[in-house]
């Protein structure tokens, strides 16, 4: 059996009432008793003792304290940390509370290790189901404790018809980090509502919020709220992740209900399963920043190597400094991907000033001179953006690396990523504005010049794509190391080989040979076309393909293995560390109804399947990620997640050009 380190619980806590030391030990010495421990003293500053093969150690010094328990199950060990700070000018008083799972059996064994539609695997022990730590209630009901933005109640919150409208405030709160659990009133028997919200209350404590409608007024009045595929009824329960705002919800589902049907058959475990389902989407959240800073220094704190003082120096704001040679670039970059327009008469407000100064620096720039004057000024913007590239971003890459690796969050090594597609998106704007000065008239050489920078400069963006996935891959090394050291670093996996896809093709027949969770269909053909006609462009397209399909993977091996209940949006969206993920900006889960409904767009997304997906052996996909967002040609790849289903997989059905729509035709 493999030693693995899993976070399995995560309450992230702002408490700005003093002391929060006192009220946190008294919650926490109280659970800890009633485990066997003797009764912690408050006149040391270290206190340590054992009981029943387990071990607690409770620290403090200053305005700061840290308490362990670890504890015995099975073939490993549970570990309980919570590490506080008082309020400090310029940060409010915090409390961070984790579980982690040391050694034992894999979490993939959970809900068993069952392929579907394939032979099973054999059975491995059930590892720790866990719940928030019994000292969180009794703590949050001490102050008004949020989560950074809404209060954290330590039992269930009864909503009536009057508080409805003030509730969907605290929901759509942007800065909302706890899923909030609603449950709907049974008619026949008002205890059952009671008892549900109540278990809940007791397992997501300080990791979520659990709130029970009173009556059927107040369920008439909240579905009324959030509309009709939002709402909860007929004593269901139903998980709302943030962030959430009913009134631009795309994808209901990433919201789930279970109906009383299912909790009623399933008893006890059904509510579980929400908990599990809550918990585990707080669990690997980044903290906040001011946090993040003064960890660290608790830390040193604790352990006699800083002073209580330095708390509240790392607690200060850090102004960012401005490049202004960057900034001047982007914004002679950002007037260049602009359309002039002409000014209306209104009133004028800061922010329409700023725009009106926008478009004139694109007027000055498209109107006042000629083509190949614009030709030049654009050339030389490529020239400076090119450098750029060479000169600076590799160092960046590498500022980035070193700070994945320092802080030990292993998901900002994605944000390296995510930048340099931010660039490719400007790239893009550059060879769109060059094509729409260029006109049908004979290219001058101004304008030949700036055709020969714009393919270079896309050869450049693909090496740096490569040099950022190398050190992602590098990131991963330092994780694993890490790990062989003792300290908790979450999703190490064993080594994986560095793949640097030239094209849509190689991806593909890659994807096929080495993702077990991925089977892609008949689609050589479109990703072939894409790789010769614009094959500069591919090898961007490719790392990003083959980025999503790992991704896929990743979700489709932690869903069937019921690791995760949620859709592909739900674990791309959710900001947990170790999971392999892409921008949701990329992603798209539907079609237009206009293109869905139309049989001359929706045939051409009819794509080949196994019988066990679909007895007639295609099916409609609808979902798909887009690997260019706009322009010409801009690829998309198609999928179906039957990761849930009898295959256990996502299927690819087509990877090519966009396919015609009712924009397109």
């Amino acid at each position: 059996m493999t030693s693995n380190v899993t976070r399995l619980y995560q309450a992230v806590l702002r408490d700005p009432t003093p002391p929060i030391s006192i009220r946190l030990r008294r919650g926490f010495s109280d659970w800890v008793v009633r485990k066997g421990f003797p009764p912690p003293s408050a006149a040391v500053v270290k206190d340590e003792a054992e009981a029943g093969g387990a071990r607690l150690v409770m620290e403090r010094r200053g305005d700061c304290g840290r308490y362990t328990l670890d504890e015995p199950y099975e073939q490993g060990r549970l570990r309980t940390r919570v590490t506080y700070a008082e309020s400090v000018p310029a940060m409010t008083g915090w409390v961070v509370v984790t579980v982690e799972q040391h050694g034992g059996p894999d979490p993939a064994a959970r809900r068993g290790a069952k392929q579907r539609g394939r032979q099973r695997a054999e059975r491995q022990p059930e590892p720790a189901m866990v719940k928030a730590p019994g000292f969180l209630r009794a703590y949050l009901n001490t102050a008004r404790i949020s989560d950074g933005a809404v209060q954290v109640e330590g039992a269930a919150v009864l909503l009536t018809e009057d508080g409805v409208q003030r509730f969907v405030s605290v929901m759509t709160e942007p800065r909302r980090r706890v899923p909030i659990l609603v449950v709907s009133p049974d008619p026949r028997d008002p205890e059952v509502a009671r008892e549900r919200a109540d278990q809940l209350a007791d397992g997501v404590a300080g990791a979520g919020l659990v709130v029970r409608l009173a009556d059927l007024r107040a369920q008439d009045r909240f579905n009324e709220a959030m509309g009709p595929e939002l709402g909860v009824f007929g004593a269901a329960v139903r998980t709302y992740f943030a962030p959430f705002d009913p009134a631009g919800e795309q994808y209901p589902r990433r919201h789930p209900p279970m109906g009383d049907a299912a909790i009623r058959s399933r008893g006890a475990a059904a509510l579980d399963r929400i908990v599990d389902g809550a918990i585990g989407e707080t669990a690997h959240r980044k903290l906040p920043d001011d946090m993040r800073r003064t960890l660290d220094v608790v830390y040193r704190v604790l352990a006699g190597r800083a002073e209580p003082g330095e708390i509240a120096d790392a607690a200060a704001p850090r102004p960012s400094k401005v490049d202004f040679a960057r900034e001047e670039m982007r914004r002679r970059m950002m007037a260049m991907t602009r359309r002039p327009t002409a000014p209306k008469a209104e009133a004028v407000t800061p922010a329409k000033a700023a725009v009106q100064a926008t478009v004139e620096i694109t007027a000055e720039i498209t109107a006042e001179t000629t083509v190949e004057t614009a030709a030049e000024a654009t050339a030389e913007t490529a020239r400076s953006v090119a450098d750029m590239v060479v000169k600076e971003l590799r160092g960046e890459l590498e500022a980035a690396l070193g700070l994945a690796t320092s802080s030990q969050v292993p998901g900002d090594s994605g944000q390296v990523l995510r930048e340099i597609r931010v660039l490719g998106a400007h790239l893009s704007g550059l060879r769109d504005i060059a094509a729409e000065r260029r006109g049908d008239g004979p290219a001058t050489e101004a304008e030949r010049n700036l055709r020969d920078e714009h393919r270079l400069l896309n050869e450049e963006y693909a090496e740096a794509v490569t040099s950022a996935r190398k050190l992602a891959e590098r990131v991963r090394w330092l994780e694993r190391r890490l790990a062989e050291a003792g300290q908790p670093v979450y999703g190490v996996t064993e080594d994986d080989p560095v793949f640097e896809p030239g094209g849509l093709v190689e991806v593909l027949a890659e994807a096929r040979e080495s993702l077990r969770h991925i089977g892609v269909g008949d689609t050589y053909g479109a990703a072939a076309r894409l790789d010769l006609e614009h094959h500069i462009q591919c090898r961007t397209w490719a790392a990003k393909a083959w980025d999503a399909l790992r991704a896929l993977d990743d979700f489709a091996g932690a869903r069937s293995g019921g690791r995760f209940a949620g859709g592909f949006y739900d674990w791309c969206a959710g900001d947990s560390p170790g999971r392999r993920t892409i921008p949701t900006g990329m992603l798209s889960m539907r079609e237009s109804k206009s293109v869905v409904t139309r049989a001359k767009f929706s045939a051409p997304r009819r794509f080949a399947v196994p019988p066990e997906v679909h007895p007639s052996g295609r099916i409609l996909m609808e979902s798909h990620i887009k690997l260019r967002p706009v322009g010409y040609p801009a690829p998309r790849m198609y999928f179906h997640d039957d990761s849930a289903g009898s295959t256990g997989r996502i299927w690819i059905g087509y990877l090519g050009d966009h396919l015609p729509n009712t924009r397109t035709n």
